[in-house]
């Protein structure tokens, strides 16, 4: 057999998760244990022969499906000193009515892969991608160090998925703080403020009935102009 299954108390963990609640992942493991036709992957609780801490990426939520891939290294935890065959790995997160429990199990079935005592300079590195459905917008949390190596596409997929949003979100706060500044550009309002003056000084001469000589102060300056209130030079008005 070769794959994977959620046994049950990872189903009952989802199941009973609402909208807005934080899926805990509280470490990976990898380990030698075979899975023969007289187990039922369903109901294990751990691995079957457990041997060592993994570790993964960042677990990235799309359309409801978390996505994250397990890693193990010959150099983790110090570096392995004996050699094995990983044959399975597990998902463990935290139930908070039962604790710690296997929410995730793969298997490589009669294809195991072995890994090399750690030499140093070289490594054994393994990977396996995990998806796991959520029934609701459900928020996903590791407890340990995501110290696994990134492709350079799982890097893209982070920064779309994860970074991006905040990244906007964060700008169109400073766009909209920008927006109702009264000291934003005051250069631009400074010819707003002139060409509607020429607007209002055409109006005047096409449809207004002048006949006087009217005149126009700007405060661009104030040479030879009397006024209270505070001059703002940069927006050349006279504010009060």
């Amino acid at each position: 057999m070769y794959g994977f299954v959620i046994p049950i108390p990872g189903w009952n963990l989802l199941a009973k998760m609402v909208a807005g609640e934080t899926l805990v992942i509280s470490r990976i493991m990898v380990g030698q244990g075979k899975l023969t036709d007289d187990i039922n992957p369903a109901a294990l609780t751990d691995l079957i022969q457990p041997v060592a801490a993994a570790t993964s990426t960042i677990p990235v939520t799309q359309n409801n499906i978390a996505s994250f891939i397990v890693e193990y290294r010959s150099d983790l935890n110090g570096g392995l000193d004996t050699g094995f065959w990983l044959n399975e790995y597990g998902v463990f997160a935290i139930d908070p009515d039962e604790g710690e429990i296997l929410l995730y199990y793969g298997t490589l079935g009669d294809f195991p892969q072995f890994v090399s005592p750690y030499a140093g300079g070289s490594l054994d590195i393994l990977r396996y991608p995990v998806s796991i459905i959520l029934t609701d917008d459900i928020n996903v949390q590791i407890n340990y160090p995501a110290i696994a190596f990134m492709t350079a596409e799982e890097i893209d997929l982070y920064l779309r998925t994860v970074l991006m949003p905040v990244a906007m979100a964060g700008a169109q706060d400073l766009i909209d703080q920008h927006n109702v500044d009264p000291h934003a550009h005051p250069d631009i309002r400074v010819m707003l403020n002139e060409l509607l003056g020429r607007i209002g000084r055409l109006e005047d001469m096409l449809i207004h009935n002048i006949t006087g000589n009217p005149f126009m102060v700007t405060f661009g300056t104030l040479d030879d102009v009397i006024v209270s209130g505070v001059w703002n030079q940069a927006a050349q008005r006279i504010e009060f």
